[in-house]
């Protein structure tokens, strides 16, 4: 099942814009730091990241860096199904969360 949530910032606040970009830049950033480690590791099998590679400095949630995993190991297989085989990089355009 898919879960879709569309959030309106017109009436929201500077603090709460602000919180957002905060959340969204670092998530962006472990799922990049997660795609190095797949990548580097050659791991491109499976569902889930192990603890083992989850173990990132941050201060995003568990229930986050999970998620952020789950997707930078989607990205890392459907980018090997490609021709080219060059290190993928997340932009940060959708959040599944």
């Amino acid at each position: 099942m898919i879960r879709e949530s569309t959030l309106n910032l017109n009436y929201g606040n500077t603090e709460k814009e602000k919180t957002l970009r905060e959340f969204i830049t670092e998530y962006t950033r472990v799922i990049n730091f997660y795609i190095t480690v797949l990548w580097s590791n050659e791991i491109f099998t499976g569902s889930f990241m192990s603890k083992d590679y989850l173990a990132v400095e941050s201060w995003l949630s568990e229930r986050a860096k999970q998620c952020a995993g789950k997707q930078a190991l989607q990205i890392v297989k459907s980018q090997r199904k490609k021709k080219k085989k060059t290190q993928p990089v997340f932009s940060g355009k959708a959040l599944p969360y």
